[in-house]
């Protein structure tokens, strides 16, 4: 850390990790400065006074312990929607608070109803945005995070390796990674040598679940090392689940937990949709009225186009989409990939083209931007279709989702999902799949309106369309 800023070697040099020092300053100026900025906006109609608010301040102070007492500073961040949800507790505690002493102290008729309530709505949304901003300011730093030393006992330690690299924001470094011995002595060895070559590292042990292990490397590490971060290797698809840890006794359990089976998170789920429909028609009817005329100026033919796509249970349905094609374009296709064998193989193993000869001007501005999907909002309301889901397939892609085509008829597909946000078609089609099986088996309602908050930049600059 000889490089690293002065400031971040006095606060190494006191013992403070620079991550959670500056994601605790970005919560503390969300909340001060969104309250102090909302004020301001009020104060500028008259009829405020600002000494009635001055209490209020420390109880916004508090902010930052109740986070770290929410697990917000923690050394491994939390998933994005996870966080989500914890800092709209956090922000609803505070202000909760703040009413509950306005209500005790029976003087809630002075104070102003926008300063209170705007102070809350407008927290909820500065809040994350710019502990994002942090992060993406920060984290390619070499003194973000805390360094790991992986151990592994398998084949995984390159793959956590290589996402841990490709994503800092998670707050571990990789700086090392070793094969774990089946000696006992040579297990020590190399131990006690990786944690005095790495003295503020965490260490990772990759251990397989399914077999017997005639060592216990938890307990050796613990020998020499803070902090061990354990990941038991079951099999491929059992990696995809949330767990929680469970007390049992003598014994831990692993709890996992499937919210799409909970009937009423399904009719939250759905009255999600159908309200944040209601509320987006306001603008989205317009829009769409603007776009079907300039299909109409651009190329003949309709104006909508129909297909069949496999929903919720395995059941056909007919999904709307602006026609971003020339009329005739199924037999376009069918020549091209009869005169082009490239074509014919790049259809078949993602069935896209990025050069697609048979897209309209129009066409592929919609697509660029996602906005060629806005009918089936229809589909959303009659049912067929969800704001966020995994993304509707065709029979012909029955086979390539193998077991998990079984979960994805669990749930009605969606508009946007995990894959659009990730990349769409700069992924391929098995990343793709992992996406939707991730999806379905750790969905939450928080999980929704993330991917829906990181779908607006992702239409915006029109990322990974083609």
């Amino acid at each position: 850390m000889k490089h690293s800023p002065f400031w971040v070697r006095v606060l190494l040099f006191c013992g403070l990790s620079p991550q959670k020092v500056l994601l605790c300053l970005s919560d503390l100026l969300s909340i001060v400065g969104t309250a102090i900025l909302v004020f301001l906006m009020r104060a500028t109609f008259g009829d405020v006074d600002p000494a009635l608010y001055h209490w209020a301040l420390p109880l916004l102070l508090m902010g930052p312990l109740l986070a770290a007492g929410m697990g917000l500073y923690q050394t491994i961040s939390l998933p994005p929607h996870r966080e989500i949800k914890a800092l709209f507790q956090l922000t609803s505690l505070m202000y909760a608070i703040i009413l509950a002493v306005l209500f005790l102290s029976k003087s809630g008729d002075v104070y102003s109803r926008i300063v209170i309530a705007g102070s809350w709505a407008a927290t909820i949304f500065i809040l994350p945005a710019l502990r994002g901003l942090c992060r993406r300011r920060f984290m390619r730093c070499r003194w973000w995070g805390r360094p790991l030393v992986i151990f592994d006992s398998g084949d995984s330690g390159r793959a956590f390796w290589r996402y841990l690299k490709h994503r800092p924001e998670r707050g571990l470094n990789p700086v090392a990674m070793f094969r774990l011995p089946v000696e006992v002595q040579e297990a020590r060895a190399l131990f006690a040598a990786a944690a005095q070559k790495y003295p503020k590292a965490m260490s990772m042990i990759l251990q397989k679940a399914d077999q017997g292990q005639c060592l216990d490397y938890i307990t050796e590490a613990s020998r020499f090392f803070e902090r061990i971060l354990v990941v038991p290797s079951f099999n491929d698809g059992f990696r995809v689940h949330w767990l929680t840890p469970r007390d049992l006794g003598n014994s831990v359990g692993l709890l996992v937990r499937q919210n799409l089976r909970d009937k009423r998170r399904l009719c939250i789920k759905r009255l999600t949709d159908v309200l944040l429909c209601a509320m987006g028609s306001v603008v989205l009817l317009p829009l769409g009225l603007v776009l079907a005329l300039a299909i109409r100026i651009d190329s003949r033919g309709p104006i909508f186009f129909r297909q069949r796509r496999i929903g919720r249970g395995g059941k056909e349905i007919r999904i709307f989409k602006f026609r971003t094609m020339v009329d005739n374009a199924d037999e376009v296709l069918r020549q091209l990939l009869e005169s082009d064998p490239e074509l014919a193989a790049e259809w078949e193993s993602d069935h896209k083209m990025k050069n697609d000869p048979r897209i309209t001007r129009v066409g592929r501005f919609l697509r660029k931007v996602s906005l060629d999907e806005l009918p089936q909002l229809l589909n959303v309301v009659t049912g067929d279709m969800s704001l966020v889901g995994p993304r509707p397939i065709v029979a012909g892609e029955v086979q390539k989702y193998g077991p998990v085509y079984e979960e994805y008829c669990m749930v009605r597909p969606g508009i946007t999902g995990l894959w659009q946000i990730s990349g769409r078609n700069n992924t391929s089609y098995a990343e793709r799949v992992a996406f939707d099986h991730y999806y379905i088996n750790n969905w939450s309602v928080w999980m929704d309106l993330w991917i829906l908050g990181k779908t607006v930049p992702v239409v915006i600059t029109g990322y990974g369309a083609y």
